[in-house]
Protein backbone atom coordinates (compact mmCIF):
# COMPACT_ATOMS: atom_id res chain seq x y z
CA UNK A 1 0.00 0.00 0.00
CA UNK A 2 2.89 2.49 1.11
CA UNK A 3 4.40 1.91 -2.31
CA UNK A 4 1.56 2.08 -4.64
CA UNK A 5 0.45 5.21 -2.48
CA UNK A 6 4.28 6.94 -3.44
CA UNK A 7 3.55 5.76 -7.02
CA UNK A 8 0.13 7.73 -7.25
CA UNK A 9 1.35 10.62 -5.34
CA UNK A 10 4.66 10.79 -7.85
CA UNK A 11 2.49 11.02 -11.05
CA UNK A 12 -0.24 12.82 -9.47
CA UNK A 13 1.64 15.64 -8.56
CA UNK A 14 2.06 16.85 -12.12
CA UNK A 15 -1.21 15.88 -13.22
CA UNK A 16 -2.64 18.39 -9.95
CA UNK A 17 -0.61 21.17 -11.07
CA UNK A 18 -2.23 21.10 -14.44
CA UNK A 19 -5.51 20.56 -12.93
CA UNK A 20 -5.05 24.10 -11.33
CA UNK A 21 -3.89 26.04 -14.42
CA UNK A 22 -6.70 24.78 -16.64
CA UNK A 23 -9.73 26.32 -14.10
CA UNK A 24 -8.06 29.73 -14.86
CA UNK A 25 -10.51 31.97 -15.58
CA UNK A 26 -7.99 33.57 -18.35
CA UNK A 27 -7.39 30.33 -19.95
CA UNK A 28 -6.49 30.30 -23.52
CA UNK A 29 -6.55 27.19 -25.66
CA UNK A 30 -3.36 27.77 -27.00
CA UNK A 31 -1.76 28.11 -23.41
CA UNK A 32 -3.73 24.95 -22.58
CA UNK A 33 -2.10 23.12 -25.22
CA UNK A 34 1.39 24.05 -24.29
CA UNK A 35 0.59 23.47 -20.82
CA UNK A 36 -0.32 19.90 -21.48
CA UNK A 37 2.48 19.38 -23.50
CA UNK A 38 4.57 20.24 -20.70
CA UNK A 39 2.74 17.61 -18.34
CA UNK A 40 3.11 15.13 -20.97
CA UNK A 41 6.43 15.77 -21.50
CA UNK A 42 7.59 15.43 -17.87
CA UNK A 43 4.93 12.06 -17.70
CA UNK A 44 7.51 10.65 -20.41
CA UNK A 45 10.68 11.84 -18.71
CA UNK A 46 9.28 9.79 -16.03
CA UNK A 47 9.13 6.76 -17.77
CA UNK A 48 12.79 5.69 -16.92
CA UNK A 49 14.04 2.40 -14.61
CA UNK A 50 16.19 5.08 -12.39
CA UNK A 51 13.19 6.63 -11.35
CA UNK A 52 10.80 3.94 -10.13
CA UNK A 53 14.09 2.72 -8.20
CA UNK A 54 14.18 5.87 -6.63
CA UNK A 55 10.43 5.38 -5.77
CA UNK A 56 10.75 1.97 -4.49
CA UNK A 57 13.65 2.99 -2.47
CA UNK A 58 11.97 5.66 -0.79
CA UNK A 59 8.90 3.65 0.18
CA UNK A 60 11.26 1.37 1.53
CA UNK A 61 13.51 3.97 3.49
CA UNK A 62 9.94 5.31 5.01
CA UNK A 63 8.39 1.70 5.54
CA UNK A 64 11.25 1.22 7.70
CA UNK A 65 11.82 4.25 9.44
CA UNK A 66 7.89 4.24 10.43
CA UNK A 67 7.79 0.59 11.39
CA UNK A 68 5.25 -0.93 8.91
CA UNK A 69 5.11 -4.00 7.52
CA UNK A 70 7.42 -4.70 4.86
CA UNK A 71 6.72 -4.45 1.20
CA UNK A 72 6.54 -7.97 -0.36
CA UNK A 73 4.76 -9.46 -3.40
CA UNK A 74 1.30 -10.15 -2.53
CA UNK A 75 0.37 -13.89 -3.44
CA UNK A 76 -0.25 -14.34 -7.23
CA UNK A 77 -2.73 -16.23 -8.93
CA UNK A 78 -1.51 -18.61 -12.20
CA UNK A 79 -3.65 -18.66 -14.85
CA UNK A 80 -5.66 -21.26 -15.99
CA UNK A 81 -3.53 -23.82 -18.31
CA UNK A 82 -6.27 -23.41 -20.97
CA UNK A 83 -5.75 -19.82 -21.42
CA UNK A 84 -1.34 -20.14 -21.02
CA UNK A 85 -1.37 -23.46 -23.01
CA UNK A 86 1.85 -25.43 -22.60
CA UNK A 87 4.07 -22.51 -21.41
CA UNK A 88 5.20 -21.77 -17.87
CA UNK A 89 2.74 -18.41 -16.48
CA UNK A 90 5.03 -15.64 -15.60
CA UNK A 91 5.15 -14.98 -11.83
CA UNK A 92 7.19 -12.08 -10.64
CA UNK A 93 9.69 -13.06 -7.94
CA UNK A 94 10.68 -9.47 -6.21
CA UNK A 95 8.72 -6.59 -5.70
CA UNK A 96 10.54 -4.58 -8.08
CA UNK A 97 8.85 -6.80 -10.79
CA UNK A 98 5.93 -7.19 -9.84
CA UNK A 99 5.34 -3.12 -9.06
CA UNK A 100 7.76 -2.05 -12.16
CA UNK A 101 4.86 -2.63 -14.92
CA UNK A 102 2.06 -1.12 -12.71
CA UNK A 103 3.75 2.29 -12.47
CA UNK A 104 4.66 1.99 -16.30
CA UNK A 105 1.00 1.37 -17.08
CA UNK A 106 -0.44 4.33 -14.85
CA UNK A 107 2.10 6.58 -16.79
CA UNK A 108 1.34 5.26 -20.33
CA UNK A 109 -2.38 5.79 -19.10
CA UNK A 110 -1.98 9.50 -18.16
CA UNK A 111 -0.41 10.36 -21.10
CA UNK A 112 -3.12 8.21 -23.44
CA UNK A 113 -5.62 10.05 -21.44
CA UNK A 114 -4.24 13.28 -21.36
CA UNK A 115 -3.83 12.71 -25.52
CA UNK A 116 -7.70 11.63 -25.98
CA UNK A 117 -9.25 14.48 -24.06
CA UNK A 118 -6.64 17.52 -25.93
CA UNK A 119 -6.65 16.38 -29.13
CA UNK A 120 -10.53 16.52 -30.16
CA UNK A 121 -11.18 18.19 -33.37
CA UNK A 122 -13.63 20.70 -31.98
CA UNK A 123 -10.68 21.41 -29.35
CA UNK A 124 -8.46 22.12 -32.76
CA UNK A 125 -11.11 24.45 -34.50
CA UNK A 126 -11.42 25.93 -30.70
CA UNK A 127 -7.85 26.99 -30.85
CA UNK A 128 -7.97 28.33 -34.49
CA UNK A 129 -10.63 30.47 -33.74
CA UNK A 130 -9.21 31.97 -30.96
CA UNK A 131 -6.03 32.08 -32.40
CA UNK A 132 -7.69 34.19 -35.17
CA UNK A 133 -9.11 36.47 -33.11
CA UNK A 134 -5.98 37.36 -31.03
CA UNK A 135 -3.12 37.06 -34.61
CA UNK A 136 -6.01 38.92 -36.99
CA UNK A 137 -4.84 36.33 -39.46
CA UNK A 138 -7.92 35.99 -41.56
CA UNK A 139 -6.35 34.92 -44.95
CA UNK A 140 -4.85 31.56 -43.67
CA UNK A 141 -8.40 30.57 -41.96
CA UNK A 142 -11.08 31.17 -44.55
CA UNK A 143 -11.91 27.38 -44.77
CA UNK A 144 -12.54 27.48 -41.14
CA UNK A 145 -14.86 30.61 -42.00
CA UNK A 146 -16.30 28.78 -44.43
CA UNK A 147 -18.14 26.58 -41.90
CA UNK A 148 -19.67 29.94 -40.05
CA UNK A 149 -22.35 31.70 -42.23
CA UNK A 150 -22.44 34.83 -39.79
CA UNK A 151 -18.68 35.62 -40.75
CA UNK A 152 -17.85 37.30 -43.09
CA UNK A 153 -14.16 37.55 -44.43
CA UNK A 154 -13.58 40.77 -45.67
CA UNK A 155 -15.48 42.47 -43.48
CA UNK A 156 -13.78 40.43 -40.53
CA UNK A 157 -10.36 40.85 -41.62
CA UNK A 158 -10.73 44.71 -41.74
CA UNK A 159 -12.56 45.24 -38.43
CA UNK A 160 -9.83 42.97 -36.49
CA UNK A 161 -6.81 45.24 -38.29
CA UNK A 162 -8.85 48.43 -36.36
CA UNK A 163 -9.74 46.64 -33.15
CA UNK A 164 -6.31 45.51 -32.63
CA UNK A 165 -4.22 48.29 -33.81
CA UNK A 166 -4.92 50.51 -30.53
CA UNK A 167 -5.86 47.79 -28.37
CA UNK A 168 -3.71 44.73 -26.78
CA UNK A 169 -5.59 41.83 -27.10
CA UNK A 170 -3.78 39.26 -25.15
CA UNK A 171 -7.24 36.48 -24.52
CA UNK A 172 -10.99 36.03 -25.28
CA UNK A 173 -11.73 37.70 -22.24
CA UNK A 174 -9.65 40.92 -22.39
CA UNK A 175 -11.68 41.19 -26.12
CA UNK A 176 -14.74 40.97 -24.44
CA UNK A 177 -13.67 43.67 -21.82
CA UNK A 178 -12.60 45.95 -24.63
CA UNK A 179 -15.86 45.30 -26.36
CA UNK A 180 -18.02 45.97 -23.23
CA UNK A 181 -16.01 49.83 -22.75
CA UNK A 182 -17.19 51.04 -25.87
CA UNK A 183 -19.97 52.96 -26.21
CA UNK A 184 -22.68 51.72 -28.14
CA UNK A 185 -22.05 53.09 -31.80
CA UNK A 186 -18.38 52.07 -31.86
CA UNK A 187 -19.27 48.46 -30.90
CA UNK A 188 -21.42 48.10 -33.63
CA UNK A 189 -18.34 49.18 -35.93
CA UNK A 190 -17.34 45.69 -34.68
CA UNK A 191 -20.12 43.36 -35.49
CA UNK A 192 -18.45 40.32 -36.77
CA UNK A 193 -15.40 40.93 -33.83
CA UNK A 194 -18.36 40.70 -31.49
CA UNK A 195 -20.17 37.46 -32.81
CA UNK A 196 -16.32 36.03 -32.76
CA UNK A 197 -15.71 36.75 -29.29
CA UNK A 198 -19.47 35.70 -28.25
CA UNK A 199 -19.05 32.36 -30.06
CA UNK A 200 -15.46 31.52 -28.57
CA UNK A 201 -17.27 32.93 -24.86
CA UNK A 202 -19.88 30.36 -25.34
CA UNK A 203 -17.10 27.22 -25.19
CA UNK A 204 -14.74 28.68 -22.57
CA UNK A 205 -11.81 26.58 -22.66
CA UNK A 206 -12.10 26.12 -18.86
CA UNK A 207 -14.59 24.20 -17.76
CA UNK A 208 -14.21 24.96 -13.92
CA UNK A 209 -17.09 27.53 -13.57
CA UNK A 210 -19.47 25.36 -15.67
CA UNK A 211 -18.71 22.50 -12.94
CA UNK A 212 -19.25 24.63 -10.19
CA UNK A 213 -22.79 25.99 -11.65
CA UNK A 214 -23.75 22.50 -12.41
CA UNK A 215 -23.00 21.43 -8.73
CA UNK A 216 -24.61 24.39 -7.08
CA UNK A 217 -28.13 23.16 -8.37
CA UNK A 218 -28.37 20.47 -6.07
CA UNK A 219 -28.68 23.42 -3.63
CA UNK A 220 -30.32 25.93 -5.40
CA UNK A 221 -33.67 24.01 -6.57
CA UNK A 222 -34.51 21.57 -3.36
CA UNK A 223 -37.80 19.93 -2.49
CA UNK A 224 -38.78 23.65 -1.05
CA UNK A 225 -37.83 25.52 -4.22
CA UNK A 226 -39.70 22.77 -6.62
CA UNK A 227 -41.73 25.03 -7.94
CA UNK A 228 -38.93 27.44 -8.94
CA UNK A 229 -39.95 28.69 -12.60
CA UNK A 230 -36.66 28.38 -14.90
CA UNK A 231 -36.07 32.03 -15.49
CA UNK A 232 -35.59 32.69 -11.70
CA UNK A 233 -33.47 29.46 -11.50
CA UNK A 234 -31.32 31.30 -13.85
CA UNK A 235 -31.00 34.26 -12.03
CA UNK A 236 -30.64 33.04 -9.14
CA UNK A 237 -28.27 30.77 -10.37
CA UNK A 238 -25.48 33.52 -11.86
CA UNK A 239 -25.78 35.45 -8.67
CA UNK A 240 -25.10 32.21 -7.31
CA UNK A 241 -21.68 31.77 -9.37
CA UNK A 242 -20.83 35.28 -9.23
CA UNK A 243 -20.98 35.98 -5.25
CA UNK A 244 -17.81 38.55 -5.53
CA UNK A 245 -19.59 40.28 -8.62
CA UNK A 246 -22.84 40.31 -6.79
CA UNK A 247 -21.09 41.72 -3.31
CA UNK A 248 -19.18 43.94 -5.06
CA UNK A 249 -22.26 45.94 -6.87
CA UNK A 250 -24.47 49.10 -5.07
Amino acid sequence: MLLSLAMALHIFTPLETLNRALQSTYQTVSGMMQAVNEVKSELTAMREPSAFDSILESAVQQQQSMDLDEIVVPRQRRPPRRLTGPATSHVAETINDYYRPMYFGLLDNAVCQLTERFAGDGLVKYGQLESLLLTGEVADNEDLLAAYPEFNATDLAAQLRMFRRTRSITSVESAATALRQMPPEVRAEYEDVSQLVKLLLVSPASSAQAERSLSALRRLKTWLRSSMTEVRLNSVAVCHTHQQMLDSMD
